[in-house]
């Protein structure tokens, strides 16, 4: 019987995987649809539970100076400063990187590339069919290849073709948003009052919000569209530029843009994360909304967890790990970022009042750095 593991997809959680696997002895083969990684900006912010599975995999080195590292949150009024700063220096005591790096994960993905042997990857092999029995999988690309492994991971997005194949249903529902996120090269954080040495904040005014993420060499600034604004619509400064007045008054008048987009965000959780030999992660097991920065370090996650897994050699494992990850996702992934939504105020005056107390502090950061849930499905 092989000992390979199959891998479909090769972004962040797929490559993580295929790394954690092969830094544990195990063959990995990676199948890409694509013709060459992906450069398209997508998630951009690594938490500390998430540098530490890098450190631990020998590739977090070679991140940190290709990202922006983040001290401190903070939580502003439109043009009266800062209502709250959380330093991260409380998660010293628990982790090698108290603070969080923003960089776009297209920054990480040739860096678990190149730790890779050789060949690892195929490009252009999107896997589209799977059989199983009762020694191992074949994953069927669109190029007519099969493909023989012990067990095959889906990582290959929220439309995954592999999770299709398993007949895993996954059940998904629009937030009815979308967002704009807008890069600037301005300095935001010499020109709004409070936001100077944080390098993430949330800017509300009554129920409403919005978030400026540093990222090296600009800022974000995400506005949330809503559903009967067209995508051309909120595009244009008619309707952004009246939302950075009233949030970023300090602003000048038309705002530098290096660029802008808009995007679809949707809450979803698949069935299952096992049908026998194939195990799904990352995009392919839950999608959320993106405040926190959440989803991607949940799949990077569940891709460590797994390998650690299969290393064991205990498949009796895997229905175990299958259970806390699903645990986690409905639980704690989607919870906590429906709720930072939903209830933006209540959320906001918890963090607030919670930089008051070093304990609550500590306990704020700790879920907000996912450090609480990131070991979950490990083996003992």
């Amino acid at each position: 019987m092989t000992t390979t593991v199959l891998v479909a997809g090769a972004g962040p959680v797929g490559l993580t995987a295929a790394l954690a696997l092969h830094r544990a002895g195990i063959g990995v083969r990676v199948l890409e649809k694509r013709p060459a990684l992906t450069a398209a900006s997508r998630a951009s912010t690594f938490h500390p539970s998430t540098l530490g599975i890098l450190a631990r995999l020998g590739v977090a080195d070679a991140l940190l100076p290709r990202g922006r590292r983040v001290d401190a949150l903070a939580w502003l009024s439109p043009g009266r400063g800062a209502d709250a700063v959380m330093p991260m220096h409380h998660l010293a005591a628990r982790t090698a990187f108290p603070f969080r790096l923003h960089a776009e994960q297209a920054e990480l993905t040739p860096l678990l590339l190149a730790a890779l042997p050789p060949g690892t990857v195929s490009f252009g092999a999107e896997a589209i069919a799977a059989t199983q029995d009762g020694n191992g999988v074949t994953l069927v690309t669109a190029d007519g290849n099969e493909h023989r492994g012990s067990l095959a991971i889906a990582a290959d997005g929220a439309h995954s073709a592999l999770r299709t194949a398993a007949g895993i249903a996954v059940e998904t529902a629009p937030y009815g948003h979308r967002v704009l996120r807008l890069m600037t090269t301005l300095p935001l954080d010499a020109l709004v009052p409070g936001l100077a040495g944080a390098g993430i904040a949330y800017v509300h005014d009554g129920p409403d919000s919005i978030s400026l993420l540093a990222m090296p060499g600009l800022w974000r600034i995400i506005i949330r569209v809503p559903a009967s604004v067209a995508d051309e619509a909120a595009l244009s400064p008619a309707f952004f530029a009246p939302i950075l007045r009233r949030f970023l008054p300090s602003l000048p008048a038309e705002l530098p843009l290096a660029s802008a987009d808009v995007y679809g965000v949707a809450r979803g959780i698949a069935a299952r994360m096992r049908a026998g030999r194939i195990l799904v992660i990352g995009d392919a097991a839950h999608v959320t909304n993106t405040r926190g920065g959440m989803n991607m370090n949940a799949g990077i996650h569940d891709a460590a967890t797994l390998a650690a897994t299969i290393a064991s050699g205990n498949d009796a494992l895997l229905d175990a790990w299958e259970a806390a990850r699903l645990r986690v996702t409905a639980e704690v992934l989607l919870a906590r970022t429906d709720r930072a939504v939903a209830s933006a105020t209540a959320w906001r005056d918890e963090a607030v009042a919670a930089t008051a107390d070093p304990a609550r502090a500590d306990a704020w950061l700790v879920a907000a750095a996912m450090l609480d849930t990131c070991d979950a499905g490990a083996p003992p």
